[in-house]
């Protein structure tokens, strides 16, 4: 199989490169995972580029770029009991997620977390709800947020930001979010009160 990896940090341009490898053989607890789509965070080209992020996240040397997946489950080991061969499924990896196939197991972790899509979404829209989605999610859960309270988000047309301004309409909440001006249109479809952030704000 093929996988998109770096064995130095540096810039993409510089240090990624396609290599060759065996395909992975899961374990009794673990999935193996044909990846139809691959999320992409400005964490990702962080952690790559400088060595102090890498050691944040426990890279290790040779590493797989991404973090975001979605894909098919292909093999299952004999002690998994949530996922069978074909399921469409979406998660994140701390093991890198840019390579045809990788595996996972069932269990909620921090360096891995493996979910069932829903058969409304898309795999493009799956493979994003990963790291924002979860981060979106985690915010608001700490929030304790009320269908009573105005909630102020910053960069709300980003990535996290897009997800926090939906859950936080849907919990009732009014939503106020800093972004340009040229992304104003797309904060009010979602519910959001835009205000332009910068300098002279």
């Amino acid at each position: 199989m093929k996988a998109l990896q770096y064995t130095k940090f540096g810039e993409a341009k510089d240090v990624l490169k396609i290599v060759e490898q065996p395909i992975p053989e899961p374990s009794m607890d673990e999935v193996r995972i044909r990846v139809t789509t691959v999320g992409l965070n400005p964490m990702d080209w962080l952690i790559m580029r400088y060595p102090q992020m890498g050691a944040q996240f426990g890279v290790q040397l040779p590493a797989t770029f991404a973090y975001d997946f979605a894909g098919v489950v292909e093999k299952v080991g004999t002690h998994i009991e949530n996922y069978k061969v074909g399921d469409r499924v979406f998660g994140t990896t701390y093991k890198g997620a840019a390579a045809e196939y990788i595996l996972a197991n069932d269990k909620v972790e921090t360096e891995n977390r493996l979910f069932h899509t829903p058969n409304e979404i898309s795999d493009e829209i799956a493979a994003t709800l990963g790291v924002c989605g979860l981060t979106a999610v985690v915010a608001l859960r700490t929030l304790d947020l009320q269908a009573s309270d105005t909630l102020l988000i910053g960069g709300a047309a980003g990535g996290v930001g897009t997800f926090a301004v939906q859950l936080a309409k849907l919990a009732g909440a009014k939503v106020i979010g800093t972004s340009s001006n040229t992304t104003f249109d797309y904060l009010r479809s979602l519910g959001a009160e835009p205000v332009e952030y910068g300098i002279d704000c």
